[in-house]
């Protein structure tokens, strides 16, 4: 099923059995459209024509820049449990048709991360790309082997160095092409660490694909 129909679908199927209460961005109780949000919050929505580039990526896709709107669902989806807003997250995620995966790679926790948190928020993202596009999600090919600082609360350059040698891919990975989805770029680093050492264990192909990108970024030519 192609993208333009999956969202028919999904909207025909909210039509018929509404599901919404709250937007998943601002959270006032309103008329919000098929994918959880308000017409306010979908007035303010940015959409990135050009996200940049990943080095060590053969491709980086990401629809939306991060902003207030953005934030208010990013957040508790990824650190208070509102998995629901995964909803929102992914529906303007489209995986280009000349990507040709073999599977899709969630960017992974630290195992003492994943055990407080209870979940991790880019696996929860790689599962819905996964049914909606019916390439296999593989948690077994990526893990991260330093428990790091958290990314958000340092600044640029320390975040490049923060995660370098922090992943570490299987030999399993060999000759796969492969998604590697996360659920915000930032600096790119995070991404680059992982489409930089699935390569060297021999990855034939890595796309990346995040929900969101910052806007700052962008702005750099990053």
């Amino acid at each position: 099923m192609n993208c333009a129909s999956k969202k028919l679908g999904k909207a025909l199927l909210n039509l018929l059995f509404p599901q919404h209460l709250k937007c998943h961005c601002c959270g006032a109780e309103a008329v919000v459209n098929d994918y959880g949000i308000c017409e306010s919050c979908e007035k303010s929505l940015l959409f990135a024509s050009d996200p940049g580039s990943i080095e060590g990526a053969d491709g980086f896709s990401s629809p939306l820049l991060y902003n207030e709107t953005v934030k208010n669902a990013m957040i508790p989806f990824k650190y208070h449990g509102a998995v629901y807003k995964k909803e929102f997250l992914t529906h303007f995620i489209c995986i280009p048709e000349d990507w040709k995966a073999d599977c899709i790679v969630p960017v992974s926790l630290h195992a003492n991360r994943l055990k407080s948190r209870g979940y991790n928020q880019s696996a929860v993202l790689a599962e819905v790309i996964a049914e909606s596009t019916g390439v296999p999600v593989r948690e077994d090919l990526l893990f991260r082997i330093k428990d790091t600082p958290n990314q958000a609360r340092i600044k640029r350059q320390e975040r490049i160095e923060n995660v370098k040698g922090a992943f570490e891919a299987r030999a399993e990975c060999k000759g796969l092409s492969v998604i590697l989805i996360d659920d915000v770029r930032t600096t790119g680093s995070t991404l680059r660490e992982c489409a930089l050492e699935l390569k060297r264990k021999g990855a034939e192909k890595v796309y990346a694909v995040t929900a969101c990108c910052s806007m700052e970024e962008i702005r750099n030519g990053n």
